[in-house]
């Protein structure tokens, strides 16, 4: 079983159909797709698009590009859909990006903080993207987890080894894409050599980011048959033992999946 746990679905993003790209993970044998929503005017389309196909699930949120001018408005509606929405599975996409600084630092932390807190309330783990932001994003879920049961992941890892073994020793996750195939990319290999197993889950962050041998196109979650290849390779173990790892890491953080339900 392969499962792109993370992915941004919206039909406006590809040259195919929604439909279409299903069948074609279906026919690369990837069994379920954790559709990602990263602002407001995104929910519905994800919440239909999960409810239309059984083996797709979801996660509400705000990127930290969209943040500025958020009130507690989105988040009574992000908690509202957590309680009436058995396939939204996660809390968001949230965290912190301080390369491109499309909205201040101030809401970025204020609103990765409201998600956390949404998340601990619904016992639910949370997405977190991290970029240039080490610092304040492990200050922010180390202050949390002194006294709360929180779970997550850092998607899409492109940070250093440092900041994988500090987020692995609180129970984090950390998720690779299709960055690793790059051909500039070694360092990130060598974190993926040395991370536990056990911590490790696989995405494609389509329609972004896709692998080395289809660099340049419209990335698809069918792809992410080359990044399991490229992490076969750096651990040395079969395409299928990586496929259970990273099956086993998704089934055991989002746990309102049961892994009887993709057979």
């Amino acid at each position: 079983m392969i499962i792109d746990s993370h992915c941004h679905l919206l039909a406006s993003r590809y040259e195919i159909p929604v439909n279409e790209l299903i069948e074609i993970c279906i026919a690369e044998n990837v069994s379920l797709l954790l559709n990602i929503a990263t602002k407001e005017s995104e929910f519905k389309e994800i919440l239909d698009i999960s409810d239309k196909y059984k083996r797709i699930y979801n996660s509400v949120g705000i990127h930290p590009h969209e943040t500025e001018g958020l009130d507690q408005d989105i988040f009574d509606k992000i908690n509202k859909i957590i309680l009436e929405n058995e396939k939204t599975i996660a809390v968001g996409e949230t965290g912190l990006d301080f390369y491109y600084n499309h909205s201040n630092k101030k809401s970025q932390i204020d609103s990765f903080e409201k998600h956390i807190e949404k998340a601990l309330e619904n016992h639910l783990p949370i997405i977190v993207h991290s970029r240039d932001a080490e610092k304040e994003t492990k200050e922010i879920l180390y202050s949390y987890k002194k006294n709360h049961n929180l779970t997550g992941v850092i998607h899409c890892f492109t940070g250093s080894e440092k900041f994988a073994r500090e987020m692995i020793d609180i129970g984090f996750y950390v998720s690779f894409s299709g960055i690793i195939t790059f051909k500039n990319s070694s360092n990130l290999r060598e974190i993926v050599s040395i991370v536990d197993k056990n911590k490790i889950l696989v995405e494609t962050d389509s329609p972004f980011l896709a692998p080395v041998p289809n660099r340049g196109k419209t990335n698809m979650p069918s792809y992410i048959i080359h990044t399991i290849k490229q992490i076969s390779d750096i651990l040395d173990i079969s395409t299928e033992e990586v496929q259970e790892i990273t099956s086993n890491n998704f089934f055991n953080l989002f746990k309102k999946v049961k892994a009887s339900s993709v057979s």
